[in-house]
């Protein structure tokens, strides 16, 4: 089984750059103790076989078996189907709903990080501080 993920490249065009979902990707297959390639897409220098691969589609991505897989749910359940127990540890929350609201969670995060309204940031500062 070959993976090989595509991540965001960082501002130098080599290192992994400051994605969270390609962070998240890169860590699954380093904590499942999986071989694997990665390669880095500085999106300002797009190679010209991305295009091919993943039309319209920014990473990250995986591919799998000469497989392309871009959604990082997606990618994140089919990890944990192929790489599973007992060769590979298992990753996955025991409650699905978990993820669910983790990633409820930080979409409203990146929300407020990202608005520089603070009138529409103090609605979704009520939402992250109920959380606590």
């Amino acid at each position: 089984m070959t993976q090989t993920p595509l991540l965001w490249a960082g501002s130098d065009g080599e290192s992994i750059g400051n994605c969270p979902f390609s962070q998240r990707l890169f860590m699954i297959l380093w904590l499942k103790g999986v071989v694997f390639n990665v390669t880095t897409v500085d999106l300002k220098r797009k190679p010209a076989d991305l295009h091919n691969l993943a039309p319209g589609t920014p990473p990250p991505f995986l591919t799998f078996n000469g497989e392309v897989r871009t959604d990082v749910n997606k990618v994140e359940e089919f990890l944990e189907e192929m790489l599973a127990p007992p060769k590979y540890p298992k990753l996955a929350v025991k409650n699905k709903e978990s993820n669910t609201v983790g990633n409820d969670i930080f979409a409203k995060f990146s929300a407020y990080i990202k608005n520089t309204n603070p009138r529409a940031n103090a609605s979704e500062f009520n939402v992250c501080s109920m959380i606590y």
